[in-house]
Order: structure tokens, then sequence, then C-alpha cells
């Protein structure tokens, strides 16, 4: 669950700082080579992806404005919006599309995710056609924010590792609805809003800050004093307690499903009985 203020259930009005609390600390803010809630939280605020999902994962238009998956599966191609543009202002293009989708195939931790890629073919600026060597149906789901940013060819395509690139901490430029204008890794990431973000009239706040400390307990009591206004993912029983019963506070697990349950024992297979692998098959 994650609590925030009961005054957020009210239909958004335009404007506003939000302040979201978090423990962890992003290497940087290139979600295209590095997974993680850490870097995903900012990362798709900051880059736009081709496609966006609702809570029932039905795929929605995001860069992409339409998109088919061909009947063999082999292929998805994507329409591009005219009117993206970078925080730099440059336009958003296929060959952007076609550079990022590869260069997340060659970096990206999730190394099934885009394996059947063998290339992009980008025949105009705005049409990007993805080409795999056996059916993937789950590259629709891969187009998505956490998976799939889409990184400015004109910066990231200068030859430097993509995973240790100095702009994926310095001048980040993305095209998605915040520009980043600070990043301390331990303190706090300042997101403003793009005003020319594709989409109409979104965002609608000004600013997102993202208030970083390792201490748990510290963001719940930041959340109690209103110094933060959204804290994800609370999961400690006797914090949702406590933050249920206040009623400046709302919980909520809206935004959260397409999160499982994860669970998994770790064994010391030093010691007995768990050194005998007939009783690590038994409890598994």
């Amino acid at each position: 669950a994650f609590a925030l203020p009961a005054g957020a259930q009210d239909a958004p009005k335009r404007g506003g700082t939000l302040v979201v609390g978090s423990t962890q600390v992003p290497r940087h803010l290139n979600g295209g080579v590095q997974s993680g809630v850490a870097t995903a939280v900012p990362s798709t605020q900051i880059f736009a992806s081709p496609l966006r999902f609702d809570d029932k994962w039905n795929a929605q238009p995001y860069l992409a404005e339409s998109w088919k998956l061909a009947d063999d599966g082999k292929s998805l191609t994507l329409n591009l919006r005219k009117n993206a543009v970078f925080h730099d202002g440059k336009p958003v293009t296929s060959a952007d599309v076609a550079f990022s989708i590869m260069a997340i195939k060659a970096n990206h931790p999730f190394q099934t995710m885009l394996a059947p890629v063998e290339k992009v073919d980008t025949p105009d600026p705005h049409t990007a056609i993805i080409r795999m060597s056996v059916p993937h149906p789950a590259i629709v789901l891969a187009m998505s924010p956490a998976l799939c940013p889409i990184l400015p060819k004109h910066i990231y395509g200068d030859g430097q590792d993509l995973k240790t690139h100095p702009r994926n901490s310095t001048d980040v430029v993305g095209s998605g609805p915040f520009r980043v204008t600070e990043f301390k890794p331990s303190q706090r990431i300042v997101l403003e809003r793009f005003d020319k973000f594709f989409l109409p009239n979104r965002p609608y706040l000004d600013k997102v800050i993202l208030s970083i400390t390792p201490d748990a307990a510290s963001l719940a009591l930041g959340l109690e004093r209103g110094d933060i206004q959204m804290l994800p993912f609370v999961t400690l029983p006797t914090d949702l307690k406590r933050m249920a019963a206040d009623k400046n506070l709302v919980l909520t697990a809206k935004g959260y499903e397409g999160i499982g349950p994860l669970n998994w024992l770790a064994f010391n297979t030093a010691k007995k009985p768990l050194d005998d692998v007939n009783v690590r098959k038994a409890i598994a």
C-alpha cells in the first residue's frame, strides 16, 4: 500500500508540488539500462515510452498513437506522434525509437525481454517496425514506461557505454512529462513540468520532488507531519495500522495491480538438516 493525503481523492487540479518519500537511492536516472524501483520511478516521468498500460494491462497510446502486432507475431509496427519533442526541443523520431530498443536489448538486465528482436526498421520518421526472429507476444508489454524509455539518439548515440554514460545523471534529456532540474542521489530528485509535453494539458503538477532517506521510520513521520504527500511501498503492519487511523491520510493499493507477492526462503546449507538436498527438495 501507499499513503497519501485525504484531499488527493478529489478531482485533479493543475499546479502544485508533490513530495514523494523513498528509501531507494538511484545510481542514475536511465531506466533503459537499469531495472528496479529506484531508477524506474524518476525514469518513467523523465522519459516517455511507446505505450502505456491501464490497470487491466490494456495497452494505451503514448509516444505511439497507434500500433499493430503482425498476424504472425514477428513484427510490431509503431506509428509515432508527430508533436513529441525531447526536453531540448529536438523532435522524437523513429530513429530514436530504433536506437533505444536496440540499446535496451544490449544493456538492460532483463535479457529475455527483447531477445527475439533482430532489428528495427524506420521507413519514415514516424514509423518504427520491430522485427523479431520468432513470435513474441511480450513485445507489446515491453513497450511500457519502466521497460522502454525512448532515449535521444543525438545524445546517447555518441559511442560511449550506455551503462556509464554521463548523461544518465547529468543534464538528463527525455520526452516525458517532467524534466530534471536537480539530482542528488542520496538526497532528492527534483522534476519540473515540461511545458511542451505532447499530451494536451498534462502533466497537472508543476513539480515532483523525490525525497530520499534510508530511514523508513523518518519517512513515515514526515508523511504524518505533512512534509511528504505520498509514501509508496509501505509494508510494515504497524505503520499501516497507524496510518489507517490517521484521518488526514488515505491508504490505497491502487497502482500495484502489476506487482505480485514475491516470497523466498534462503537456506544455510552448512547447517543440518538443510545440508541435505532431499530436505531442501521436500521444502520446495
